[in-house]
């Protein structure tokens, strides 16, 4: 591969800020609210950085830098949009001096390329940015053009300082006047295709037309803890959650009724009777979400996972997904383990729960919900939802892991828990009640059924 093609010494730069209603999207502010400018913007961001980490998988040794304003609050913005990059604050007094200033770093740091994009992009794809790395050249600058005469993207193999010096920003002249710079200052200018930012009340149709952004995910965590023990995943799970999105614990017990307290906008407890398929259930039926995403409360999920989710969903094809399994802590052992249960789900189509599995909430009511109350009831969803999809791909597994605990493993033995998990999913192949599996699985002498049902 040529110097040109190879991406070992290529940056892309990012400019954003944290989203604060009142801070950013003005314009939009003005039309529909800044609250609600304030989510749209959050929403353009995320999917601008689930794209960028669709090219770090294919293109890993591509360094990634996020520009944010002097005045974020870096520590919210960190957790908030955690990924495989680094933040660093914008310097200069207009937009265009900050950004000849990232590019100047970033090839004084030693990039051989740099490409600088903004977030508040509709449809920008990983192939934009796979195309301007590759056209870059020895004098030539790539250059993207926005529908409202702006442009989102800029490249080039050096500094670009005289082209951006320019103190007025946000006109309909911004591409043109751009280009022509570049073209005076020696550089071919190559446009990519042209794209659509999000600056005004007319250009949200196009957000309520992309799945990306009209869905909403409700993560159902069955769990027989109480859930303020689940704060640091909770408060992992609502820092990476998209507007809209929302985390439901469902805590089992022995209620007679179901009930649910809101403890934010995205955070709700549900007490219900015990059983992990009656608590999956119960969550799913409450859930606000159109995507609903089962977690296990010892599994964590990759940064990235809302986008994950709803990009494979937007597969009419897709009925079902779940994310690679990996173990924490690990070792070679269960190193094996995983490898087998990723190989499993890939080649026979027959993920665990603890693999994260997602669908559609109308798939899932659709095929009746969860019908195993104790034990298998992740395989019962799967084999029906497989067999609701148009093909054998209804299932997609994705790359990107989820990161399950190992304690029950170590705690009981490597093999010895692995055999057990295979004679219960044989048993249950061959029709051994539910109940009996239960006492089996949990070393208990009997199953109070009437006070779990």
């Amino acid at each position: 591969m040529g110097r040109d093609n190879d991406l070992k010494n290529n940056a892309l730069l990012i400019f954003l800020r944290y989203p604060q209603a009142g801070r950013v999207k003005r314009r939009l502010s003005e039309e529909i609210g800044s609250q609600r400018a304030a989510e749209i913007y959050e929403k353009l961001i995320r999917r601008t950085l689930g794209i960028v980490c669709d090219l770090k998988r294919k293109a890993p040794e591509v360094q990634v830098v996020l520009f944010h304003t002097p005045e974020d609050p870096i520590e919210k913005l960190k957790d908030k949009f955690r990924g495989p990059w680094k933040f660093c604050a914008q310097e200069g007094e207009h937009l265009g001096e900050r950004m000849a200033n990232a590019l100047r770093r970033t090839f004084v740091s030693g990039a051989d390329k740099a490409v600088l994009i903004g977030t508040d992009l509709a449809d920008i794809e990983m192939e934009d940015l796979q195309w301007a790395f590759r056209n870059i050249g020895q004098r030539v600058a790539v250059l993207g053009p926005a529908a409202d005469g702006g442009f989102y993207l800029i490249g080039a193999d050096r500094p670009v300082d005289a082209s951006l010096h320019f103190s007025q920003w946000g006109t309909g002249e911004v591409f043109a006047r751009t280009a022509r710079s570049l073209e005076a200052g020696g550089f071919r200018v190559r446009p990519a295709p042209k794209r659509n930012d999000v600056d005004r009340n007319r250009d949200l149709d196009r957000l309520n037309r992309d799945y990306l952004f009209s869905s909403s995910i409700s993560i159902i965590i069955p769990t027989l803890t109480q859930a303020r023990k689940l704060s640091p995943l909770l408060l992992y799970l609502e820092n990476l959650l998209w507007p809209g999105d929302e985390v439901l614990v469902v805590e089992g017990g022995e209620c007679e009724k179901v009930s649910l307290q809101r403890i934010s906008a995205s955070l709700a407890v549900v007490n219900a009777r015990k059983g992990r398929g009656i608590q999956q259930n119960t969550g799913a039926m409450l859930a606000r979400g159109t995507i609903l995403f089962f977690l296990h409360d010892d599994t964590i999920p990759p940064p990235e996972f809302p986008y994950l989710i709803r990009r494979t969903l937007h597969d009419k094809i897709v009925a079902l997904g779940c994310f690679k399994l990996r173990f924490s802590p690990s070792n070679r052992a269960l190193g094996m383990v995983a490898a087998w249960a990723n190989l499993r789900a890939a080649l026979f189509k027959l993920p665990y729960g603890d693999q994260g599995l997602f669908c559609k909430k109308d798939s899932f009511e659709r095929v009746g919900g969860l019908g195993r109350k104790y034990l298998m009831e992740d395989i019962d969803l799967v084999r029906k939802l497989r067999k609701s999809g148009k093909q054998r791909d209804a299932v997609s597994i994705l790359p990107a892991p989820v990161y399950s605990s190992s304690q029950r493993y170590l705690s009981k033995g490597i093999l010895k828990a692995s055999i057990q998990n295979h004679s219960i999913f044989l048993l249950s192949a061959l029709g051994r009640d539910e109940q009996i599996l239960y006492r089996k699985y949990y070393g208990l002498e009997s199953l109070d059924v009437k006070r779990t049902l």
